[in-house]
């Protein structure tokens, strides 16, 4: 079902926080953990005879996985207490460590492509569709497509051989791709190419054409660029399964939230 969200509520957090709001945010978790646990040990443990500095000092320590100087009671109630402390502390330091990856170096895969293209007769046009199914502003989206065709080198092996003389037969600049507005890459051509002899004279002879979508694009709040690459791969032996023979179903847009727009149902039909 469409539209498809890849952003969870703990990812579009840590993609729009900056490091130092991750720093500061996980140092208030860190103490709240301390100071909960301060109160437990204080609580829980009669036999202790350690100062209230010296069983905070201890709680601190132990949340932030430090070694601790020395132990506060001998009794079962402490050992309890104190494992589930270092069982807390163990998991905040792996989420930390997930989300200081995450932020630098993970990048989500922000483009969602229809199953098939479309191919309209009367204007000779190979539609792609996609959209972007991340919550983060994407800008300065450039989107270059290419064809690849099986081919015979000159001592008639099989080979591959990029159409167009390797020059993009789709190449446009998107200003703004938001999440959930679908976008429509109209790839013209026109009588002798080799998409009209595929899709129009289907003259492919036993062969098969790919369509290769090339991305590069800014997105705010990440520290990389966005580069992405989708195939489709056209067989002669049965075309329709790349390509269906007829225009994209329309989608009436919601401008208030794109993905309440009406027709997402038919997005890939």
């Amino acid at each position: 079902m469409h539209p498809i969200n890849n952003t969870s509520i703990f990812k579009s957090f840590i993609f729009n926080s900056s490091i130092t709001r991750i720093f500061i945010g996980f140092l208030v978790l860190y103490l709240i953990v301390s100071f909960l646990f301060t109160g437990l040990y204080l609580l829980l443990i009669e036999s202790s005879s350690a100062t209230f500095l010296e069983i905070l000092k201890h709680s601190i320590l132990s949340s932030f996985n430090f070694g601790t100087a020395k132990e506060l009671a001998g009794n079962d109630a402490y050992f309890i207490i104190k494992f589930i402390h270092k069982v807390i502390a163990l998991l905040l330091s792996t989420i930390f460590t997930a989300t200081v990856v995450l932020k630098f170096f993970y990048l989500p895969t922000f483009f969602v492509f229809k199953e098939k293209c479309n191919y309209l007769q009367e204007s000779n046009e190979l539609i792609i569709t996609l959209y972007n199914s991340i919550n983060i502003f994407v800008t300065d989206c450039h989107v270059r497509v290419y064809g690849r065709e099986e081919s015979l080198d000159v001592n008639g092996a099989k080979a591959l051989q990029n159409i167009n003389n390797n020059q993009p037969i789709f190449e446009k600049i998107y200003p703004f791709m938001e999440m959930h507005l679908a976008t429509r890459l109209r790839v013209g051509f026109k009588e002798g190419d080799v998409l009209y002899k595929w899709l129009k004279e289907k003259d492919f002879k036993d062969k098969k054409l790919d369509i290769i979508i090339l991305i590069k694009a800014n997105a705010s709040k990440i520290d990389s660029s966005v580069y992405e690459v989708h195939k489709y791969s056209i067989d002669s032996k049965d075309i329709t399964k790349t390509v269906d023979y007829y225009g994209p179903n329309s989608i009436d847009l919601d401008y208030d939230d794109y993905s309440k727009s009406k027709g997402w149902e038919e997005f890939d039909k």
